[in-house]
C-alpha cells in the first residue's frame, strides 16, 4: 500500500514557480555567477540596546541573538547554514530568536536544516517561529524537525523561562504567521491574557496588536528588509506594502526590531546586507 501524498499550501506550486523565474533561472543563465555573489556577501552583525521601562528589572543588560528568514534551499545550502550557526553561536547570547521562513520551499529540506540548527545552544532556549514559507509545504513536519533539535517552537502560545529567586520567569510568546493585523492580533490574544515580554512573529504587522497590550519588544523579519534599499535610508525600500519594513521601532514603552534576515528568495541585495541582530534588553 503506498504512503498518501502529503498535503501542500495553496500557494506551494505559485512559490514554486516564482523561485524558478526569479532565482533558479537567473543563477543559470548567469552560469552560477549571481548565486555565488550572493552567499559571498558577509553577515552584519548588527549589535543594539533597546530599552523600556515596561521591561522586566530581572532582565535587565539580558543578549538576544535574532535570526529570521533563512530560506534554506537553493539560494542558502548547507555551507551558508553552517556559517549563520557558527556566527549566531559566536554571540553567545542568553536567548535565541528564530522569527520564520526557515526553509524556502520545500519541508524535505528540514533534516538538514535541523541537524544544523540543533548545535545552538542559549541559556534561555532557542525559540522558533513559523513564517509564510514554512507553510508552502507540511508545516508540521518543520514544527516536528524543530521540537526534535532540541528547539522551542511557538505556535500561538507563551511560556516562561528563567525563572528563579523571587522573580517568576520571562514570559516569551511566539504566533504563528498570518497575512494581516486583524490575524496577527487574534493569534496574540490565543497566547493567553498575560502581557508577554518578549514577542516573536515572523510579520511586524504583529507590532500594531503588541504595542496596544504593551508589549516590550517584539522581533520580527519577513521583509527581508527590501533587499534593495538605499544607501542613506534603509526604510526606502522594496517593501510597498508595509510602514515596519526595517530597523527599530518605538511606540511608547513597546519597540520592534525586524531584521533583514540571512536568507532571500532572489540573489541580490543591495544597501541590506544580510543580517544576525543581537539585541541587548535594558530598563530605563
Amino acid at each position: 500500500m503506498s504512503a498518501p501524498k502529503r498535503s501542500r499550501g495553496a500557494g506551494y506550486h505559485k512559490a514554486r514557480v516564482r523561485n524558478m523565474f526569479l532565482t533558479v533561472l537567473p543563477d543559470r543563465i548567469t552560469a552560477g555567477f549571481l548565486k555565488a555573489r550572493h552567499v559571498a556577501q558577509p553577515f552584519h552583525v548588527a549589535e543594539h540596546t533597546i530599552r523600556s521601562a515596561a521591561w522586566p528589572r530581572a532582565f535587565d543588560g539580558l543578549r538576544i541573538a535574532h535570526v529570521s528568514d533563512i530560506h534554506y534551499g537553493h539560494l542558502l545550502g548547507i555551507e551558508r547554514l553552517e556559517q549563520t550557526v557558527d556566527a549566531v553561536r559566536a554571540v553567545r547570547a542568553d536567548l535565541i530568536a528564530i522569527t520564520g521562513d526557515l526553509v524556502d520551499l520545500s519541508a524535505d529540506e528540514s533534516p538538514a536544516l535541523f541537524a544544523q540548527l540543533a548545535l545552538l545552544r542559549a541559556r534561555l532556549g532557542v525559540f522558533v517561529v513559523l513564517g509564510n514559507h514554512d507553510h508552502l509545504d507540511h508545516p508540521r513536519t518543520i514544527v516536528r524537525g524543530a521540537r526534535d533539535a532540541g528547539l522551542i517552537p511557538l505556535m500561538d502560545d507563551s511560556m516562561r523561562v528563567g525563572a528563579h529567586g523571587s522573580h517568576e520567569g520571562l514570559l516569551v510568546a511566539g504566533i504563528d504567521w498570518s497575512p494581516t493585523i486583524p490575524g496577527c492580533a487574534h493569534r496574540l490574544r490565543r497566547c493567553g491574557s498575560a502581557v508577554p515580554d518578549l514577542l516573536l512573529a515572523h510579520n511586524p504587522k504583529a507590532f500594531v496588536a503588541a504595542a496596544e497590550r504593551g508589549v516590550p519588544l517584539t522581533l520580527s523579519g519577513h521583509t527581508h528588509g527590501g533587499q534593495l534599499a538605499r544607501r542613506a535610508n534603509r526604510r526606502h525600500n522594496l517593501v510597498f506594502t508595509s510602514r515596519l519594513t526595517a530597523g527599530h521601532y518605538e511606540k511608547d514603552e513597546s519597540n520592534l526590531y525586524v531584521t533583514n534576515g540571512v536568507g532571500a528568495w532572489f540573489p541580490l541585495r543591495v544597501n541590506c546586507p544580510p543580517e544576525i541582530a543581537v539585541i541587548e534588553m535594558r530598563c530605563r
